[in-house]
């Protein structure tokens, strides 16, 4: 029972850092697309962004990219399951 405790709370920290992670770059840079600048989400890869070198009123530049956004996702879950795989091989058994 205690492996799969320690599977689970490494899986959900890591998760969670993964979460943070990716919100930083959209709350770093929330509204900026107002001021020439770029509204992005992401990280490691950038799967949203929004704005650029365009007056307010007129910025359509909104780009969504699935496959960053499926890539991000797939790596953020395989980190998490490793974390967890290591947290639940390598713990003490106390008996």
């Amino acid at each position: 029972m205690r492996r799969k405790l320690r599977f689970i709370s490494a899986f959900l920290v890591t998760g969670g850092i993964a979460v943070i992670a990716n919100l930083v770059p959209y709350l770093r840079t929330r509204g900026a697309y107002q001021y020439d600048g770029q509204e992005v989400a992401g990280f490691p890869y950038e799967f949203r962004r929004i704005g650029g070198d365009c007056w307010p009123a007129t910025c359509e530049t909104y780009h969504f990219d699935l496959s960053y956004f499926a890539a991000d996702l797939g790596l953020a879950l395989a980190c998490a399951l490793a974390a967890g795989l290591i947290a639940a091989s390598i713990g003490k058994e106390f008996r």
